[in-house]
């Protein structure tokens, strides 16, 4: 062999071994590639691995660059056009934010409603959130029958068993929702509906409506459903097709149920309580619950028979709302009250001054009391009225905070009351004959109603007035006349305790018999009232003429008594339409007969009987 040609080749072996060996310590680029986070206020990037090399660039706190190899405890790295090494230790991983979509293209949809979203695929693990029936989650991963899933606002676990996984999330555009018409109201047609919190059967169940309720609707939405007020202050969605829509509030011979617009409550002046039923009738199951006496409760529905729904101490259930067991008020009262510790007794000086059912002026008047009444006191209320024995069966409140009153431990000895049994001395009442002058009211048989008003009412004047009682008269001729709204203000103008409008009825030929009205309205608790005269002129007719027809109380808003200030009622003593009943009231025996039942009807609710 060539000496000289053997030494050359060995030398070229040599650098070749030599090259290799100084690329060997330069690692390949990885072809996957990712971006790391300055951490430094400052990082050098240089030529080489090492702290000595030549500095190629400087790059500021949380720039990001792209690594493409690692070498020990140094990355290479490229920031725009330039590539050299960085120390790994002032550079973090950058996690990559992928989008919901690029990561699976399943889905989770809750079976059940609350489903826990746990930290851990542990039942023992804290729960981070719930997830309601229907609602639906991105799927992350499956695990010993736990599903991790990420919502909104949480990434966690679920299990398996209540969920359902799919690929595809179906895609359903929410529905339009709109403002609904002023006074639109939903009637339910199904036996019981639910509410629910959004306009989907899949949503949350909030509460149930029942067949009949009639609820306002705030807004409607494409898919049919509608938004309604299914309790006070609570709004929740029905689906339309278990309803009917009418615009203001149905009137129908059905009992209708609603929500008040305002926030409502029930006062009870029942003193026995009032028991909570499951229906709105007296016949319905009781629910083991009665509101007591004096006891505040919202009305959270209202049907159109007068019973209210209500919840008392976790109850909720149907109390009969009527006038005669309480009132409904707006107002939020409350009081405190205890019996005094010597016997003392409210004597009326001047004036006259409201009884009412709660020791505040929200409440109705019961009726009026007036100089030289007096009362033993049986309570007296933190804001300074006292309760007394109004009537022989009702108890009332009256401010002591005037000084129409005064309050002694010495019982009166020359104030009416000493001889009230019998007597109507310092009650005051309007007798209203209705119509006159050129209104003849209804007429018939040879007779007007106008003139037999006057003529009965007369009567009923010198009935009171024979047993000490006051009376004024809205008219004393038939050629005068007051417009409604003089006669319901007659009795404040007078300072009365009562108010009787006198009528007579007209009909087909064959109506016949006397009834009695009062009003619904919560100005005046006028039903007790109403009830006592005309069960004092049911008795005096029964007497006299057994046969004759009674066609009960009844409740109706005529102007007079609904507008009154005091306790009212409205007579129709009689048809002039049939000749019968003509014949009878136009008789003086009739009259008087009728005039002596009012007597006894107000002695009774005045606790002179």
């Amino acid at each position: 062999m060539n000496t000289k040609r053997l030494y050359i080749a060995t030398i070229v072996s040599i650098c070749l071994v030599l090259v290799i060996s100084m690329f060997a310590v330069i690692p390949k680029a990885n072809a996957a590639t990712t971006n790391l986070k300055v951490t430094a206020n400052a990082l050098n990037i240089r030529s080489m691995p090492n702290a000595s090399s030549k500095v190629l660039l400087s790059v500021k706190k949380n720039t990001t660059v792209t690594k493409l190899s690692k070498s020990g405890n140094w990355y290479q790295v490229k920031y725009k056009n330039v590539k050299g090494w960085a120390s790994a230790k002032y550079l973090k991983t950058v996690t990559p934010t992928v989008s919901t979509a690029s990561l699976t293209s399943k889905i989770v949809t809750s079976k059940m409603d609350n489903l826990n979203i746990r930290q851990t695929n542990s039942a023992t693990s804290k729960s981070l959130g719930k997830l309601s029936k229907g609602k639906t989650a991105t799927y992350i991963q499956q695990k010993n029958g736990w599903v991790k899933i990420k919502t909104a606002s949480i990434t966690g676990w679920v299990n398996a068993t209540y969920v359902t996984i799919s690929n595809e999330k179906t895609t359903t555009s929410k529905p339009k929702i709109t403002k609904a018409k002023e006074n639109l109201y939903f009637i339910v047609n199904a036996n019981s509906l639910s509410v629910r919190s959004e306009p989907s059967s899949s949503s949350k169940k909030l509460d149930y409506v029942y067949k009949n309720e009639s609820l306002l609707i705030s807004r409607t939405a494409s898919n049919g459903w509608v938004e309604v007020t299914y309790q006070t202050g609570k709004k929740g969605w029905v689906s339309g097709k278990y309803g009917t829509q009418k615009v203001k509030e149905p009137t129908t011979s059905s009992i209708t149920v609603v929500v008040p617009e305002k926030t409502t409550y029930y006062y009870v002046t029942e003193p026995t309580g009032l028991t909570i039923r499951d229906n709105y009738s007296a016949s319905a199951e009781s629910l083991g619950q009665d509101v007591p006496f004096e006891s505040k409760v919202q009305i959270l529905k209202q049907a159109s028979n007068g019973w209210i729904y209500v919840n008392y101490n976790d109850v909720e259930g149907w109390i009969n709302g009527s006038t005669y067991y309480g009132f409904a008020s707006t107002a939020n009262i409350s009081f405190t009250a205890s019996a005094p510790s010597k016997t003392q007794y409210f004597v009326m000086q001047s004036s006259t001054l409201n009884v009412r059912s709660l020791p505040t002026t929200d409440a109705p008047s019961l009726g009026k009391v007036s100089k030289g009444n007096f009362f033993k006191v049986l309570r007296v209320s933190n804001n300074n009225w006292v309760e007394v024995q109004y009537t022989s069966k009702q108890k009332g409140w009256i401010s002591a905070n005037t000084t129409s009153s005064k309050i002694t431990t010495k019982k009166p000895t020359t104030t009416v009351s000493d001889s009230v049994k019998g007597s109507l001395a310092g009650i005051k009442i309007v007798i209203d004959p209705g119509h006159g002058r050129q209104d003849n009211g209804a007429s018939g048989n040879g007779v007007v109603e106008k003139t037999l008003n006057l003529k009965a009412a007369k009567a009923i004047q010198t009935a009171i007035e024979n047993v000490d009682g006051t009376v004024y008269m809205t008219r004393t001729t038939d050629t005068q006349f007051l417009t409604l709204d003089e006669r319901a203000g007659y009795a404040k103008q007078k300072g009365a305790n009562a108010f009787i409008s006198v009528h007579h009825n007209s009909g087909p030929s064959s109506a016949t018999g006397y009834e009695s009205y009062y009003s619904t309205s919560n100005r005046v608790s006028s039903a007790k009232f109403a009830e006592a005269i005309h069960e004092g002129i049911k008795d005096a007719i029964e007497e006299e003429y057994p046969s004759y027809s009674d066609r009960k109380l009844k409740k109706v808003d005529y102007y007079v008594v609904r507008y009154n200030s005091v306790v009212s009622v409205l007579l129709e003593l009689g048809f002039v339409s049939n000749s019968s009943d003509a014949k009878l009231v136009n008789s003086d025996h009739y009259r008087e007969t009728v005039a002596e039942g009012v007597v006894n009807g107000l002695l009774a609710y005045y606790g002179r009987d």
